[in-house]
């Protein structure tokens, strides 16, 4: 569509968002009063402003103009800068002031305001303390007004607006000054849109600031891409110079620069020097610390006849613990620290029902937590407690730039006597920092996870570096129990963890294979299953109890391709539904979604209650869409939560997800793609993951080859970390 110009003024502001400044305005023109809606912060009734746009039609709202551009201009006649100044905009100016300053100066209000403010002392009411104010006020406005033009060439809008915030009248200054900054401090600006930006401001190729922020980008891309705490001196060399194109002797004088003012760290590892960002080193130190300091001290609630408690249970429920379960219930309430890890089926959920009765009995205050709030309903519903994800357990918050910021720490540790923690394999290094941050010595700390899943999503391998350093109990439940060993979902999970082939050609129990010969076959076949034979066949909702897990995002078996098939399928276009396009993906009424971050901040409610947060993993669907207000309705299994479109990013279609996205989650039906991918996705423990998120069935569909790829495939992926070499070696924390 052609892009639109209008000037005109604005009548009234019909919504705005102060956070975005998504606002909804009617724009009066010497021909037409005009709606308009886009990203416009700070305007006022009675502004002249220029705007840029296109004509759309919306089926509630009708011809409305869609905002690319906008810049405010100043009133041109007395009555249209009375008419401004009476509105409200510049703090301290009401209708009578607004008045007597018109009168007093008439077209040349606002030079007064702007150039010399003391010269509205002369004016009735009007103090030198309040004439400062009103030129503040003026200014920051008009100062907006600048570089929401100098920023919105680069940036857009709605990034400039976040920029405006961070820096204030500043900003275009920063950005002037060293526009690789804004990839450090504003979420929603990479280091290779800063470099595009300061290409066009003049920085050359190889600047020193081109460089610190190209090396500080090599390492968060290692952390958050491939969960590398740190990477090894030569590594970083090659690879930063790689990003860059910069020879590498001119990379190393600046890791040597970046090294002398501590902007980054070193740290002798395995005879090579592994370079950390400084967040990781500390974090990784303060972990083994702590750890090192919970597990050597004994616990507040010392407690004694442990033995006669597990008696007790086993003639309370008349049921008798396997001997690993008796060992890893004793150590968990005696020793300061325990490790519990195990498959599936080995009797994990009971050993933790078995501690809280025993923490309960006692009278032993506990906290039980777990990374994802799906992992955290979980845990809830096996062990009859309460159950908090991490994040909440620590009273996280969101900070101005969307960084975490936990209400509990040092200063403000949780207040109990024993903490159980889940899933521990999905733990990462910093949320494993910021956790023991709010746990005091002696408390009793119990982990439980599984070792043989994936790692987590973020840097680090915590659960693997504390059970390899043998600093800790570690007991590991290995008896699959009788009514798991009934499921061959349970006995094919242990097959493949064991290197074995499992058993697929048994379509009457819950485990099967359907084979197909190429990736064409094997997407129709997937979408056949979902949206139509499993369905009429078990009688399930296809979009609340089957979930396709894929290795990955990309190509036609990947969750993105998938997705687009399952929703034509699933939820197809019809002129009921409203849509949003983000970029490449269409939203609609009645789509299954994902939130794909913890999110405290957002408030929802049910029939009965209220609350605030949606989780990293909680999945829901899509129950209405207001293009007008720029707000989505979600229900994420009866709360109601509402989203603004820039919170879109943080969501995404959920007909299929990664195996990885699953982590912590179980689902009734599974339907899980295999097929020719690169080997870092065919693996043994990610199939392992896969596997284990069904409670019904399981579907396995394509290649039979791939399956036994992937059992054959035990690659571990190297990370780098050094915790497990600082649990092993005191000395490289006090360094």
């Amino acid at each position: 569509m052609d892009l639109i110009t209008i000037e005109g003024t604005i009548e009234n502001i019909v919504f705005s968002n102060a956070d975005n400044g998504y606002t909804v305005c009617r724009i009066s023109t010497p021909t037409d009063l005009i709606t308009a809606v886009g990203v416009m912060p700070y305007i006022a009734v009675g502004e002249c402003i220029l705007v840029n746009g296109t004509w759309e039609n919306h089926n509630s709202y009708g011809r409305q103009l869609r905002i690319q551009y906008y810049e405010k201009q100043l009133p041109k006649d007395v009555g249209a800068i009375y008419k401004y100044l009476s509105s409200g905009a510049i703090k301290g100016i009401g209708k009578i002031t607004a008045e007597r300053i018109v009168d007093t100066y008439g077209i040349n209000a606002f030079d007064v305001i702007e150039n010399n403010p003391d010269w509205l002392t002369s004016i009735k009411g009007i103090t030198p303390k309040k004439a400062q104010g009103i030129n503040d006020s003026y200014m920051s406005q008009y100062g907006l007004r600048s570089i929401m033009v100098f920023c919105g060439s680069y940036f857009g809008p709605s990034l400039s607006v976040k920029i405006y915030k961070k820096y204030g009248l500043e900003s275009i200054g920063v950005v002037k000054l060293n526009p690789y900054i804004l990839s450090d401090t504003i979420n929603g600006i990479s280091f290779r849109k800063a470099d595009e930006v300061a290409k066009s401001l003049g920085f050359e190729h190889n600047s020193k600031e081109r460089m610190i922020a190209g090396i500080k980008n090599t390492l968060m891309t290692a952390a958050y891409q491939n969960g590398h705490c740190f990477l090894p001196y030569d590594k970083l060399i090659s690879t930063a110079s790689t990003l860059l194109k910069v020879e590498p002797q001119e990379i190393t004088e600046v890791v040597n620069y970046m090294l002398d003012m501590q902007a980054l760290i070193a740290i002798e590892v395995n005879d090579e020097k592994a370079i950390y960002l400084p967040m990781f080193a500390e974090a990784e130190r303060y972990i083994a610390k702590k750890l090192l300091a919970i597990s050597e001290n004994a616990p507040e609630y010392k407690l004694k006849n442990v033995e006669n408690e597990i008696k007790y249970l086993e003639k309370e429920y008349n049921f008798e613990y396997a001997s690993e379960q008796e060992e890893a219930i004793l150590s968990a309430v005696s020793n300061s620290l325990t490790i519990v890890t195990g498959g599936p089926g080995t009797g994990k959920t009971t050993v933790i029902k078995a501690i809280i009765s025993i923490f309960q009995r006692l009278s032993i205050p506990f906290h039980l937590a777990a990374p994802t709030g799906r992992a955290a309903k979980r845990m809830s519903e096996a062990s009859g407690c309460e159950a908090a994800t991490i994040h909440r357990l620590l009273e996280m918050k969101y900070g101005d730039e969307m960084e975490p910021e936990f209400g509990r720490n040092e200063s403000m540790p949780l207040e109990c006597g024993a903490l159980i923690v889940d899933e521990m394999s999905m733990v990462d290094t910093m949320l494993m920092y910021s956790m023991l941050r709010a746990i005091k010595v002696g408390t009793l700390l119990v982990l439980i996870g599984d070792i043989d899943q994936l790692p987590p999503v973020g840097a680090g391998q915590v659960l693997r570096d504390m059970i390899k350093s043998n600093s800790f109990s570690v007991i590991s439940l290995t008896k699959i129990f009788r009514q798991a060993e009934e499921s061959l979902i349970v006995k094919n999970a242990h097959a493949i963890n064991h290197g074995e082939m499992p058993v697929v050609d048994d379509k009457t129990r819950d485990f099967f294979f359907l084979e197909r010969s190429n990736n064409e076959e094997t997407q129709e076949l997937i979408i056949d299953l979902v949206s139509r034979r499993l369905p009429q066949t078990y009688k399930m909702n296809n979009i609340d109890d089957l979930q396709v897990l894929s290795p990955t995002r990309k190509g036609i078996l990947g969750t993105t391709e998938l997705n687009k098939r399952l929703q034509d399928r699933l939820n197809p276009y019809n002129s009921v539904k409203i849509e949003k396009r983000v970029g490449d993906v269409i939203f609609r009424t009645g789509d299954k979604i994902m939130q794909t971050r913890n999110n405290y901040d957002i408030p929802w409610q049910k029939s009965d209650s209220e609350g605030t947060g949606i989780f990293n993993g909680d999945i829901g669907r899509i129950l209405s869409i207001d293009t007008i207000a720029e707000v989505m309705i979600m229900d994420f299994d009866g709360r109601i939560a509402e989203y603004d479109f820039l919170m879109l990013e943080e969501i995404e279609h959920s007909y299929a997800i990664t195996v990885h996205k699953s982590q912590g989650s179980e689902y009734p039906f599974v339907v899980i793609p295999v097929f020719d991918a690169p080997p870092m996705l065919q693996t043994r423990n990610l199939l392992y993951t896969a596997v284990t998120r069904a409670q019904k069935m399981v579907v396995l569909v394509g290649y039979k080859e791939s399956i036994e790829y992937m059992i054959s495939n035990n690659r571990i992926t190297k990370r780098y970390t050094a915790l497990r070499r600082m649990l092993e070696n005191t000395l490289l924390i006090e360094l």
